[in-house]
């Protein structure tokens, strides 16, 4: 990662900024120096469409048509932001969250039974979480080019 890199912009999940925004009970995520970068914190969509006391929950269950329209609509305006950040010559480049079934951009979770359940399970698999595959088909249906890695 490059440091003080004027002509980049970080787009960073919003839990690796605001870490009262994650699921209750799970371990923060890696410290970031950010404050000299050009950094763009993109919201919670788990947070905003579950609320803050939401369960835990895997990409196949977050895999509806509905959540997918949504995340698209929450990105949008940040796509035309990023859309004119790239005219303009800047390099994009952005953090997911590793495991997250929505903000995953290398690893993110599935399985979790469907129906009443005394125990959760699920696994952790390569891959991208469900926002954060939105955030792709935007900005490549734009001709944004980006770098996108977990933080």
């Amino acid at each position: 990662m490059q440091e003080n890199n004027e002509k980049e912009i970080l787009v960073i999940g919003h839990c690796l900024a605001n870490v009262y925004s994650r699921l209750k009970g799970i371990k923060a995520p890696p410290k970031m120096e950010i404050c000299s970068r050009n950094v763009i914190q993109l919201p919670c969509p788990e947070m905003i469409y579950l609320g803050s006391s939401r369960r835990e929950i895997t990409k196949d269950q977050l895999e509806t048509p509905n959540y997918r329209r949504f995340c698209r609509s929450l990105f949008e305006p940040f796509a035309d932001m990023l859309e004119q950040f790239y005219q303009e010559g800047y390099s994009i480049k952005i953090l997911g969250v590793p495991k997250s079934p929505s903000c995953g951009a290398q690893t993110t979770t599935i399985g979790g039974p469907a129906g009443r359940v005394s125990e959760f399970a699920h696994e952790n698999v390569e891959g991208m979480g469900v926002f954060y595959e939105e955030i792709v088909q935007e900005l490549e249906e734009r001709g944004v080019f980006f770098e996108m890695c977990d933080a």
